[in-house]
């Protein structure tokens, strides 16, 4: 495949983005509904909605009867995920389907799937003109126990407890998922007219990935009843960046192995030139086994379990995660600040930065051989209004020079440490 694939815009009743690419053997359907964050109670229904739209739709008002439909569609794919980009929360449908040019016979398979993706989605089983009180009961127990069940994955919990304390007054502070309580009183006629709003206001973006025939594309504005919908939509992310003491938070409960969380400030987003600075910065103090904080803290000194780094691109926030003895957590966070000073002060070898670029750079290109990546990365695009492939992301990365990565160094702002560790 060329490394120069790039999705084509097709405009008109509402955007549809193409890659034409005739390399797997599956074809990729995405759909995403984007919206703003707002409070805990529209998360949690968002969150809530794709677990009841997939319990029936009119002409299959049950799950058995939807997952046989898949199958006879030679086993596609039906999948659904609540994001959180910034400060969006986007709520996405995927239907993987088999590239038919591998079919054994000429069929219509596209088409039907495409058509039981619109039926999920918009022509829902209800009750009552509302949706079924039973299925908005179960899911909404499956909806807090995914809540609830954060606190078994101790690293995903620690990460999303400093982000919820360091956010607090923005919207970027709360949970894709929403929260328990909010879970709890959601009612099926408020389930259902957050629905409308929905289909009917929100931005939406159809992902097509594959190789697909030139009689669908030809046709695909009337397959669907969607419509512009970017009512609803704001894509104005708050990005914080000032001087500030740092919020220090500890939590106990029964663990074997501390959390030690950092949050920064970059004052960088994807929208930003420098932002390619940042990355290779990023790659270069946490982001790989290369890196200084994996080498220095963790082989060198032992002070962690593991050590890594991480960006939101768009909200312009870092994040150090560590696993460690809570009694050396002081020790720590002297060490991760002292790396990086270090890298402001350039005191990194050439083979180090060469390192760090090539290892983004091959990260970049395994996306190639993903569908679902390529539609991930240019997800991203579409959000920060930065139209570019992962080819010219590539380039960006290549021009980077060890001033740049200084600079990017030098703007980062720590503003909270959260500490979860042991009870004894």
């Amino acid at each position: 495949m060329n490394n120069d694939l790039e999705f084509t815009n097709i405009k008109n009743r509402f955007n549809i983005h193409n890659l034409a690419v005739d390399k797997f053997k599956t074809n990729l359907i995405q759909l995403y509904f984007m919206l703003p964050l707002k409070n805990h109670k529209e998360a949690a229904m968002t969150a809530l909605l794709p677990a009841v739209l997939k319990r029936g739709t009119e002409k299959l008002p049950n799950n058995r009867a939807l997952k046989t439909q898949l199958e006879e569609l030679y086993g596609s794919k039906l999948n659904f995920n609540v994001l959180k980009r910034g400060e969006n929360q986007i709520l996405k449908f995927s239907l993987e389907i088999v590239n038919e040019k591998f079919l054994p016979h000429k069929a219509n398979l596209t088409e039907e799937a495409f058509e039981l993706l619109n039926d999920i989605i918009f022509h829902p089983l209800l009750e009552d003109g509302i949706f079924k009180e039973d299925f908005v009961i179960q899911e909404k127990e499956n909806l807090k126990n995914n809540i609830i069940s954060l606190i078994n994955d101790k690293y995903s919990y620690a990460l999303e407890n400093c982000i919820k304390k360091m956010c607090k007054n923005e919207k970027y502070g709360i949970y894709k998922l929403g929260d328990v309580k909010s879970a709890e009183t959601i009612s099926s006629r408020e389930l259902f007219n957050h629905y409308q709003k929905i289909i009917n206001k929100a931005k939406r973006s159809l992902f097509l990935v594959g190789n697909f025939k030139s009689s669908f594309m030809d046709n695909i504005s009337e397959k669907t009843p969607l419509k512009t919908g970017e009512e609803i939509y704001d894509n104005n992310t708050e990005v914080v960046y000032k001087e500030k003491e740092i919020d220090f938070y500890e939590e106990e409960m029964p663990v074997n192995q501390a959390k030690l969380t950092l949050g920064f400030r970059t004052g960088i987003t994807r929208k930003m030139d420098d932002y390619y600075a940042l990355i290779v910065f990023n790659s270069l103090l946490g982001g790989s086994t290369h890196s200084k904080l994996f080498q220095e803290v963790r082989e060198k000194r032992s002070l962690a379990y593991y050590v890594n780094s991480s960006i939101e691109s768009t909200k312009g926030l870092l994040f150090i995660n560590s696993g460690i003895d809570a009694e050396n957590s002081e020790k720590v966070i002297e060490l991760i600040n002292r790396e990086i000073k270090a890298i402001i002060d350039g005191q990194f070898s050439e083979e180090e930065f060469l390192r760090s670029k090539k290892s983004i750079v091959n990260s970049l290109k395994e996306d190639f051989d993903s569908s679902r990546a390529l539609a991930a990365q240019y997800l991203l695009t579409l959000i920060n209004e930065r139209d570019e492939s992962i080819s010219e992301t590539i380039e960006g990365i290549n021009s980077v020079d060890i001033i740049d990565v200084q600079a990017a160094a030098k703007k980062l702002k720590m503003d909270t440490v959260y500490l979860l560790k042991s009870e004894e």
